[in-house]
This record gives structure tokens, sequence and C-alpha cells, in this order.
């Protein structure tokens, strides 16, 4: 016999158990893809943070393709990834029996505001794309490109959009005030601090958007869209300028950047400031700017070169010795984070050189990207393991620096 308290903890377990049940039923539905109108025209809006910012126009009562939905927005396909609307305007429609599009392996810059079209003769307005937009492309004519703008597949003529010079990533090493009275003066891996200003104010000026590794992995990985004017800064090595004079600036910016450290250097904190040597980061300049820098692997103790044959350690050493070099370097700045998961997922390699084996090695190991020192811009579609970098020298001027951005140097 079930007692009065018995039948009440039965009651109140089966309750929990349909409430998880119809928890995770609509957890399920959210993230199903599903037909939908608005029942207004209305904006399309990318989420940076807690800013909303314009992209896309969508039509009202056209069929649209709802990928995800939250309490203050219903998310449409986009390119590669999706845009928010207000949820209160999204209506069920009709399923849609057309294949969802493919992800667009190739992307464009839209010029202008676009108006796209479902037809390349006819066909009604799917809406607008706002200028200055990296479009992932999922096919191509003699006069259109062809892209998702919210699961319909929908046409631009060629003549508004322009090639993508690809992202740029910028490589830098050591700051110092005046490079003429160091040791550093013919050291092209050194710069003055008032030529980085310049560079950090020209992209404020020009509204560059700095991102961090995991984005452009995200956007490689064709999960992510990108705008025009996209830029990851790095720094090599891990010098104790980054704290001095990159990251104020960087700050004052509301900039991100990367620096990827040689872990073997990582004291517990860096040596009082001089400019007349290279003097590395510690565990505490490490906690203090990781609000800017995002800490990543340039190796452990294989930033080096053999003796005699000058060759790189890394690129001579076995697969057991780059994976145990590799363990070492996240073990080294976990230290800053009370040995938690210091999340180093990517790599530049040191003096830029690599190999098969290493590439194999570092991927097996969880390093989901790699930057060399040949220069260039990121493309979709290029090697992971071989990313391209644009280098910035004493020798570069400004109009040099807008160059590398754009690609053209």
């Amino acid at each position: 016999m079930f007692t009065k308290k018995s039948w009440s903890i039965l009651w109140t377990s089966l309750l929990v158990f349909f409430l998880v049940i119809v928890s995770q039923s609509s957890a399920e539905a959210a993230t199903q893809s599903s037909t939908v109108t608005l029942s207004n025209s209305t904006g399309g809006y990318s989420i940076e943070g807690d800013q909303l910012i314009g992209t896309a126009t969508f039509m009202k009562g056209v069929p649209y393709e709802l990928v995800a939905q939250d309490e203050k927005y219903g998310y449409l396909s986009f390119g590669n990834d999706k845009l928010a609307v207000p949820i209160h305007i999204v209506q069920p429609a009709a399923p849609s029996k057309d294949k969802p599009l493919p992800k667009g392996r190739t992307t464009v810059i839209t010029k202008s505001r676009v108006s796209v079209a479902s037809a390349l003769r006819g066909g009604y307005r799917v809406g607008y794309i706002n200028p200055g937009q990296r479009l992932p492309i999922i096919a191509e004519t003699k006069t259109h490109v062809q892209v998702n703008l919210g699961g319909v597949r929908g046409f631009i003529p060629k003549t508004v959009v322009t090639g993508d010079p690809g992202i740029p990533v910028l490589m830098y090493h050591q700051i110092v005030e005046n490079r003429a009275t160091t040791p550093f003066a013919n050291n092209n891996m050194v710069i003055d601090l008032a030529p980085f200003q310049q560079q950090m104010d020209y992209l404020k000026k020009n509204g560059w958007k700095t991102i961090t590794p995991e984005d452009l992995d995200n956007w490689l990985m064709l999960r992510k869209n990108m705008t025009e004017k996209t830029v990851l800064i790095t720094f090599d090595d891990g010098l104790l300028s980054l704290q001095k004079y990159a990251y104020p600036l960087l700050a004052k910016n509301e900039f991100k950047a990367t620096s990827f450290l040689i872990t073997s250097r990582i004291k517990q904190q860096a040596q009082p400031w001089d400019d007349q040597a290279f003097q590395y980061v510690g565990l505490k300049e490490i906690r203090e700017t990781v609000d800017v820098f995002s800490f990543q692997h340039h190796t452990h103790g294989l930033h080096l070169r053999r003796p005699g044959t000058r060759e790189p350690y890394l690129t001579t050493s076995t697969p057991e010795q780059i994976k145990a070099d590799i363990d070492l370097g996240r073990f080294q700045v976990s230290k800053a984070f009370d040995m938690a998961d210091p999340n180093i997922r990517y790599m530049a390699y040191p003096f830029g050189q690599f190999n098969e084996t290493v590439k194999k090695v570092i991927s097996a190991s969880g390093i989901r990207m790699a930057f060399t020192t040949n220069p260039g811009n990121v493309k979709l579609g290029d090697h992971r393991y071989e990313l391209k970098r644009q280098g910035i020298s004493p020798s570069h001027s400004l109009k040099d620096f807008e160059n590398k951005l754009y690609g053209a140097y």
C-alpha cells in the first residue's frame, strides 16, 4: 500500500520527468529548421556580444528558413551562418519543398546596398544586403552570383560585388619607443611605438573589426560569416612590449589580439622593463591582459635552430618530441589560470617553417590552425595548417599597411 507521502513523492517524480521531456522537446524544436514568413519587412542583424549589427533586410511575406529562435529573436539562414530578426514578427508558413542550400566556399564583397532577386529574370525580391558584407556564394552564372538569403537562393548582379582579397592576419613581434637607441636598430622584427599607434588608429578610424582565432576558425569551417573590414592581429614570441605598449592601445580601441607564446620562457612574472633586451611576459602579465589577448602556441622549447645546420628544432624533431612539446606548452600556460585548460588550439610556426610531419602531429594534438610567415591574406579554402600572414616591419609606410590589409602589397 502506498502511503500519502509515497503518492506525493511519486507524483512529484512524474511531474519532474514530464517537465524534463517537454523542455528537451522544446529545445529540439527551437533548433529544427522550419519555414516562416514575417509580418513586416525588417532588418537582419548579426549579434556581436551585446551589439546588433545591421547586415541585410528581409521582406514581408517571403518564405524564409528559420534555423533557431529564443525569447527575443528568430534566426534566419544567411550565408554560412544566420541573422537575427524580432521574434514577434515571425509567423509559421507552409513547409518549403526546396532542398536546403549548400554552404558557400568562395566569397565576394558587396560594394553597395544590393537588391537580391529570386530568379535571373522575373521572380520576386528576396531582400537586400548591406555594403561591406563578405558573402559566401553558392553558385554563379556569367552575370550573377547566387547567395543564401533566408534560405532562399538569391541572385545578385556581378556588377555590384567585387572579389574578396581575404582576411589579413597581421604579424608583429617587438615594440619599442625608439629602436635606433637599442641593439635592435637593424632588426626588422622590431618597430617603433609611433607607427604602431598610427596603424591601430587607422584600423579604428576606418571601421576595421578585430577577431579572435576562434572566429577565423569558424569562418574557415563554413560556420560563420565575416564582414569586409575584418582583421586578426597577432604577436609572436610573447615579448613584454605586448603589455607595456600594445595592450593599452588595443584596450583603448576595444580591439582583440593574439599572442603566440614561447612557453619555456614564461616565468612567474616578467623582469622590470628594459628596451635593451628581449624580455618575456610572465604568468602574472598573462592574467592581467587576458581581456584583450588570446594566448596561443609558438612551441615550448622548439623555437631554436640546430647548431651547425641551422635547421629549426620543430621540423627536425620526432613526432613524440613535438607532441610532448605541445603538452608542455599547454601545461605551462595553465599555471596562469589555476591549472584550468588554457584553450590553446592554434599555433604559429617558429621561423614560419613546417613540414608534413609537423602538420600531422599538431593536428592530432588538438591544434586546429597554424600560421606561417608566408605573405598574403587568408581566404576560404586555404589550408588550415598553412595560413598566411602580413608581417609588419619598420620599412612599411602607412600606405603599405593599408595595402597589406587589402592583400595588395
